[in-house]
């Protein structure tokens, strides 16, 4: 498997109302990040925050297995006492009847607004099945109230140097690794797109990758970033600049895979088979999920190989390859092909045919 890899990377340099939050501090407006420039905005987003605290109010490992930070202590002692507000037993009741665990909190988080009215709410189910049937109106008014019973704006208000701190710190290692202009230069620039970082301050050792379309028609792509160090603080490493590239790669993946859905299943199933084991105790639980992020992990050994070289691109697959995305080091061949052909393609779109057929053919020769 090593030679496989070393040749990889030598091969190719109901609308239910509720009362508004009444603190006495207004919510921090969302961030208006300048469209395709090749930066990203970063900001401590209060809307993953409240999801996030939720989440971590009805022991949900995604927002309980990080570090305890003093941030998290900060968020158990001022939250601990609305253990049985509605919306916690609500949010409790959501998972257990929708699923509505992991990411999906947070794909529920950026479709809405300031005022925590939902943005949008029909495009849900098609980002994600798990929200086919699920009253997130209601649920929404739910959020409205937790916010303002457990003033949330004030509690967020007085970690506002702590916000700043780790956005100051995120914002210098994209600022860095500029990733937008990599992954439009791979794909194409996306129009009337937004890209932003949330800190998960609660989501520890987990990273997200969310997406939500506006009204107007904006496409908003968010990376959510856990912070895995003891002091809630970013790590500026290269671990951290991969998991923000992994990210930031499912919000151009994503689409462009689900259009042709169909055509991976009998590959992707077949593979997933042989790992599902592995790949369940990962929170991966579908061939879909895995078809997914079997690309995205490819796509980090190609942005790797373009940005560090050789042995850092090496050091990506074998990883992946513990992992048990056994594939990584093929589809990443297939991926500089692509790379180096882009001339016979209008498209990665264009493209994408050529990557189903190759999970068929590696289905046919795996065991």
């Amino acid at each position: 498997m090593r030679a496989l890899l070393l040749w990889v990377v030598v091969a190719c340099n109901s609308n239910a109302s509720s009362t508004q939050p009444t603190a006495t501090k207004p919510p921090t407006p969302l961030p208006t990040p300048t469209t395709n420039t090749g930066t990203v905005s970063v900001r401590v987003d209060r809307r993953i925050e409240l999801l996030s605290i939720l989440h971590r109010l009805i022991g949900h490992q995604a927002y309980t297995s990080g570090p305890v930070t003093p941030y998290v202590k900060a968020v158990d002692a001022a939250f601990a006492p609305f253990a049985n507000h509605p919306a916690v037993l609500a949010t409790r009741a959501l998972r257990a009847s929708h699923s509505i665990t992991w990411d999906a909190p947070l794909i529920l988080a950026v479709h809405l607004d300031e005022q925590l009215q939902l943005l949008n709410a029909d495009e849900l189910a098609t980002l994600d099945p798990r929200f086919k049937g699920a009253d997130v109106a209601s649920y929404a008014a739910t959020l409205r109230d937790f916010a303002r019973d457990s003033k949330l704006n004030e509690f967020l208000a007085a970690h506002r140097q702590y916000f700043t701190n780790v956005e100051t710190g995120v914002q210098a290692i994209f600022d860095k690794a500029k990733p937008v202009g990599w992954f439009d230069d791979f794909f194409g620039a996306k129009a009337n797109a937004r890209y932003l970082v949330a800190p998960g301050l609660l989501t520890g050792n987990r990273n997200f990758g969310v997406r939500a379309t506006l009204p107007d028609g904006t496409q908003e792509f968010y990376q959510v970033l856990g912070m895995r160090a003891a002091d809630g603080l970013p790590v500026d490493d290269a671990l951290t600049e991969s998991l923000l590239v992994h990210e930031m790669a499912h919000s151009y993946v994503n689409p462009l895979i689900e259009a042709h859905r169909a055509a991976f299943e009998a590959g992707g199933a077949k593979l997933f088979a042989l790992v599902a084991a592995s790949m369940k105790r990962q929170a991966y639980d579908s061939w879909k999920i895995f078809v997914d992020e079997s690309i995205v992990r490819a796509l980090v050994v190609l942005y790797t190989l373009d940005r560090h070289g050789k042995a850092a691109a090496n050091q990506e697959a074998q990883l992946q390859i513990q992992n048990d995305f056994r594939w990584t080091p093929d589809l990443a061949k297939l991926l500089l092909r692509y790379q180096a052909q882009r001339a016979t393609y209008a498209d990665f779109a264009a493209f994408v045919p050529k990557v189903a057929k190759t999970f068929d053919a590696l289905a046919a020769n795996a065991k």
